[in-house]
């Protein structure tokens, strides 16, 4: 079924756009939904009439996402599980888990917009991509450990080369400045000797 989408969808299109999909799909979802309008002629100029609205509800949607999208790079999920000796999880860790959690820091996303193809079943640091609009995914990551010691353990190797990464930049900067002072030396001491030897000329002159 030919369909007008009202709302954009990753790998299928953006508002507005018009695109062939299953029957089904199109008839149990997206018009039911009203996310989507048969691609009729009545429809397309009714489409050309909220076109405008519908694009600045988008837009507003997309400034919303990506200030949630901020809040969740800096945010670090930690699930505190048993595991066996050589890591196995006894249980998993699910899109449903990390979307309670994040609910318990107060950021609502839906377990389907969680982008983990299987279930986490060993311990580890992973990150999961959350697709919060068609346009704005981020990932965040997440440590699974037995212990909160074991979750700081594991973290250690990141937070090492974060500050590593943070001194090599410090470094840089101080050698550029460096650099800059020196250049401002050999700048100034030029026109020093230029102004010297244009005050002999004149006075040569004046001598002759």
């Amino acid at each position: 079924m030919e369909v007008i989408l009202l709302e954009s969808f990753d790998k299928l299109g953006k508002i507005g756009d018009t695109v062939n999909v299953k029957d089904g799909f199109a008839r149990n979802f997206l018009l039911p939904k009203k996310k989507a309008l048969r691609a009729n002629d009545e429809n397309k100029k009714y489409y050309e009439k909220i076109k405008k609205e519908l694009n600045e509800k988008n837009e507003k949607l997309i400034d919303d996402c990506n200030k949630t999208a901020v809040i969740l790079k800096k945010t670090e999920l930690i699930f505190i599980r048993q595991a066996s000796d050589s890591g196995q999880l006894y249980g998993s860790v699910s899109p449903k888990d990390i979307s309670l959690h994040l609910l318990d820091k107060k950021i609502d996303i839906k377990p389907s917009s969680i982008n983990l193809t299987s279930p986490i079943k060993n311990i580890g640091i992973f990150e999961v991509v959350v697709k919060l609009h068609a346009e704005v995914s981020v990932k965040v990551r997440l440590i699974v450990a037995t212990s909160e010691e074991n979750a700081i353990e594991q973290k250690k190797p990141i937070d090492e080369n974060k500050k590593n990464n943070t001194n090599d930049s410090s470094k840089e900067t101080t050698n550029l400045k460096s650099e800059q002072r020196e250049d401002d030396k050999q700048k100034n001491s030029s026109e020093i000797i230029t102004f010297d030897k244009n005050e002999v000329r004149e006075d040569k002159s004046n001598t002759d």
